[in-house]
């Protein structure tokens, strides 16, 4: 019943049937300045309108504002970080003359050691596995192999690319890096022709064999996982221990800083979104308002015998709101 007879207060027969009554009344005086009671009301039903999506955004806004500010105050502690680091960078590159040196590129160098990893633990398992331990003991102590064969390789990688003479490294790493993916291949090989033999013959002298044959076949896996955890350090670090220091410090913080950014574009898109719509909600309701206002207004004209008062020559008032200002979201503009 309240709806309805909200529905019917708006109504354009109730608007002009108040219009055309206060018209023959000469309502308001045509010395006014202030707006007829109708009138007024409906500014008023208007504003309540008004008030309500102002306040559904507020409290949106209120929900993501928090975040935001916390996404540009770490965007900015980052992009402060990134910009020393790199002036630390770029002095160093000067002082050797050189950029640098890494022929590897970084991201596919931590992906190739993670998958070494996970590589590693199967084959590992099945050596634990002949040893009858139970299988908590098995997983534990092939999972510490995983672990610590490619990070072996990878941090004695490092110690050959920036503590060795670099004729000498690049001889040890030439010279083990066909020796073990030769010696793998060969063993894989030999297994595979034991196996083959132990199963047409089933000799227990083929079965003896085919065991020595798998040790060998699995030692040359582990020193091919070893070396290519070591050749990939390699390749991927620079000699100079500070230069190649920076440029991994300038990654890390460059990919954080990104993400930070991506955050902060969405979080500020969202926010814009949000002013902007509760703007755009608030201009269509105001503008209906205006409609009703002036056929309230064009039907008491038509029917009164005085002038217009002065407050026809107004548009409505309506109460200003303190808008949100925008975020920017260009990145730029926020690390600046």
């Amino acid at each position: 019943m309240f709806r309805k007879a909200f529905s019917s207060f708006t109504s354009e027969r109730r608007i002009e049937a108040e219009g055309q009554q206060d018209g023959e009344k000469n309502i308001p005086d045509m010395r006014s300045y202030l707006p007829a009671q109708f009138e007024q009301a409906l500014v008023a039903h208007g504003e309540q309108d008004v008030q309500r999506i102002f306040e559904k955004a507020a409290m949106k806004i209120a929900k993501l504002r928090p975040g935001y500010e916390g996404c540009r105050r770490r965007l900015q502690e980052l992009d402060s970080r990134l910009q020393g680091v790199a002036k630390i960078y770029k002095a160093r590159k000067t002082e050797l003359g050189r950029d640098f040196g890494g022929r590897f590129p970084y991201k596919y160098h931590v992906a190739l050691i993670v998958f070494l990893g996970v590589g590693e633990f199967p084959l590992n398992t099945i050596v634990f596995r002949l040893f009858g331990e139970p299988e908590f003991l098995t997983y534990v102590m092939a999972s510490t192999l995983a672990i610590t064969i490619p990070l072996l390789g990878l941090f004695i990688g490092i110690h050959l690319r920036q503590s060795v003479p670099a004729g000498a490294a690049n001889m040890i790493v030439g010279i083990t890096s066909p020796v073990s993916a030769a010696a793998a291949l060969y063993a894989i090989s030999r297994l595979r022709n034991t196996y083959i033999a132990t199963q047409i013959s089933g000799s227990n002298d083929a079965m003896v064999t085919s065991q020595n044959e798998m040790a060998l076949a699995l030692f040359a896996l582990n020193a091919l996982v070893f070396c290519g955890a070591m050749v990939s350090s390699y390749l991927s670090h620079d000699a100079d221990e500070k230069l190649d220091s920076c440029h991994g410090s300038l990654m890390i913080m460059d990919r954080k800083a990104i993400a930070v950014r991506k955050q902060l574009l969405n979080l500020g898109t969202k926010l814009n979104g949000e002013i902007q719509g509760a703007k755009s909600r608030v201009e269509q309701v105001r503008a209906l308002t205006s409609e009703r206002v002036a056929l309230y207004r064009r039907t008491n004209e038509r029917v009164r015998s005085l002038m217009p008062p002065p407050s026809f020559r107004k548009n409505p008032d309506f109460r200003p709101l303190d808008w949100w200002p925008e975020v920017s979201v260009s990145p730029e503009t926020e690390s600046s």
